[in-house]
């Protein structure tokens, strides 16, 4: 099966990805490259080795920890500088260096699907201009010779970018799009606009003048937070070594912390940085605010030149439909914050920003038709055959159907079966006319036939609704009283008044009152004023009356003596008063005649004793 091949070769990193074919139209979608050990892109790396070999992405990585003066690294930026740049014992133009990387992503395409590509897509930032093409073009030719590989065809990075996003959300021709491409070493900005169907100009033409900054990505803002936490660690980097190699792969291990210390921002609000140089072992923390005060200068740098690019248009940042955001370093919240408020317009963030580029470069390659990918006329099957609506998606092939259309030769193994004999095969349902279009509404019994039913249910529900409510305001939320006599006649008599939750009432009868007394309930049907020789109305309480406490408890006592005439005795559980003293029969203090049994003449009784 062949394949496209688009590759984004980055400042700091490489991505590839592949769009398989056949017949000319896409088979699934762009999926990316294994590149690294650990992941789709691999670093721009490239390493001299002693045996003269050239060691690319990962291998150079690794050996560059103990061989740090045989390895070259942002050398995209130096393409179209006359300076070579220094390898080793030697030196090498960086649009070699850039095709030895090229070389080695064609030869893992080529072994991971078993061919070389059809055709291949290299992206390059859009401030580009034809000298550094042209240099990187004669370049990529004797590097690839012997390959059987085709010729490469350059595509500007937004272009890419673009279509990537045209992919996944729906894009109007005529939309204009500001591309906002932050990657690891370059930042580059430009507008593209959407053709129209069958133009044949790859899907998206470039408006304006692009602009760019070259030295502005994710290797200054790495710098930024090396900085930062060399400052923070005090004396840690006095004193080393730089001709040790054990120094060289500590600060090379530092610098790869802060790499990540810069990426964890993006989602935490603050990281630490471990230092280890040396003797010294130390933390450095580092805030996002402090981190976005350091970087927010050159983040207005890059949005100023998005501005000069939709400038260059011709067009207002009102105009613009939207701002596409790609490149690994546009996942920092501030550069879409930045960006929002400064061209106030919406942001759009592609979800895979870092491959975006890659996947637009296979996409850009594919063969279009009567329309500009992604989208193309898919008819949509609707009741009434005549009607052409259609619907956007990817590029399929345009099939029209419908029940009248004769068997073709590409269907001639498929029994189609008329109209007729299709309705036969099913049970009709009574009062079907043969209608050929579809039934969207079942055509049962008409409204207000037969209303019996409905009716019923709603009286029901309303004389229930109302049963509830006359039970909500009428029942009863007072306790239920008696008059005196059928208190009488419930209570049973035992000598004694009925007792209640109140206190007790006083000896004496007091004067009919108008306001109950606390802890009763007042009888609201009695008039005291008509009846005043019944008692107080008795509450009678839903449980049997419980006696009456005892004022304090007390011992038992002995029963009091019985007496003639009553007398004033102290209540039994009076202990307030001194004891009696037990009366002498013989002598009598009520002037009585003493018994025959006392002998003794009986004196006279005393005087007020």
């Amino acid at each position: 099966m062949s394949y496209l091949l688009g590759i984004d070769l980055g400042t700091t990193y490489t991505a590839a990805a592949v769009l398989r074919t056949r017949g000319g139209e896409a088979v699934g979608e762009p999926e990316m490259v294994g590149l690294g050990a650990h992941g789709s892109e691999m670093p721009s790396v490239v390493l001299d080795g002693e045996d003269g070999s050239l060691l690319v992405g990962d291998a150079a990585e690794r050996r560059a920890m103990v061989e740090p003066d045989r390895v070259a690294r942002e050398f995209k930026r130096r393409i179209g500088d006359p300076t070579p740049v220094s390898l080793g014992t030697g030196a090498l133009p960086a649009e070699e260096l850039a095709a030895t990387v090229v070389r080695h992503v064609v030869d893992t395409a080529a072994a991971r699907e078993g061919g070389m590509p059809e055709r291949i897509a290299l992206t390059h930032p859009a401030s580009w201009g034809g000298h550094k093409l042209e240099l990187l073009r004669s370049a990529l030719d004797p590097a690839l010779e012997g390959l059987g590989a085709p010729q490469v065809e350059f595509l500007a990075e937004p272009q890419a970018a673009a279509v990537c996003y045209a992919a996944a959300e729906r894009v109007e021709p005529g939309s204009t799009i500001a591309v906002y491409d932050l990657g690891g070493g370059t930042f580059d900005s430009a507008v593209v606009r959407k053709d129209a169907p069958g133009s044949g100009t790859g899907g998206f033409t470039l408006l304006g003048r692009p602009e760019g900054l070259e030295f502005l990505g994710g290797v200054d803002f790495d710098e930024v937070v090396f900085e930062h936490v060399r400052a923070g660690a005090g004396d840690a980097f006095a004193g080393l070594d730089e001709s040790d190699p054990a120094v060289w792969a500590a600060v090379a291990r530092l610098r790869r912390e802060c790499r990540e210390a810069k990426e964890g921002l993006s989602s935490d609000t603050e990281v630490s940085v471990p230092v280890w140089l040396g003797g010294a072992q130390t933390v450095v923390r580092l805030h996002r605010s402090e981190f976005e005060e350091l970087i927010g200068p050159r983040i207005e740098d890059s949005v100023e030149a998005l501005r000069r690019a939709v400038d260059s248009a011709g067009l207002d940042p009102s105009e613009l439909s939207s701002v596409l955001l790609v490149g690994g370093s546009s996942r920092i919240p501030l550069v879409a914050q930045t960006v929002s408020e400064r061209l106030d317009r919406p942001v759009a963030v592609d979800a895979d920003p870092k491959n975006a580029i890659a996947k637009g470069a296979a996409l850009a390659m594919l063969p279009r038709h009567a329309a500009s990918w992604p989208a193309v006329e898919v008819p949509v099957q609707r009741a009434v055959p005549e009607e052409s609506d259609v619907e956007r998606t990817g590029p399929i092939e345009t099939v029209a159907l419908s029940f009248q259309d004769a068997p073709t030769e590409r269907f001639a193994a498929v029994a189609l079966l008329e109209p007729a004999t299709r309705i036969a095969a099913a049970p009709v349902r009574p009062g079907f006319t043969g209608t050929s279009s579809y039934v969207t509404q079942d055509t049962g019994p008409q409204r207000g036939t037969d209303n019996r039913a409905r009716w019923l249910v709603g009286a029901g529900g309303l004389a229930g609704a109302l049963a509830i409510v006359a039970a909500v305001l009428l029942w009863p939320t007072a306790a239920v009283t008696l008059d005196g006599a059928s208190a009488r006649s419930i209570v049973p008599d035992t000598g004694a008044a009925p007792t209640t939750s109140a206190p007790p009432a006083p000896a004496a009868p007091a004067a009919p009152s108008t306001e109950p007394h606390q802890g009763a309930t007042t009888n609201r049907a009695t008039d005291p004023t008509k009846r005043p020789a019944a008692p107080a109305p008795a509450v009678i309480p839903p449980v049997a009356p419980a006696p009456a406490a005892p004022k304090a408890p007390t011992a038992p006592a002995a029963p009091a003596p019985v007496v003639k005439d009553p007398v004033k005795v102290p209540p039994k559980d009076d202990t307030s008063k001194e004891p009696t003293t037990p009366v002498d029969p013989c002598k009598p203090t009520d002037g009585s005649t003493p018994p025959a049994s006392c002998t003794a003449t009986p004196p006279a009784p005393a005087a007020g004793s």
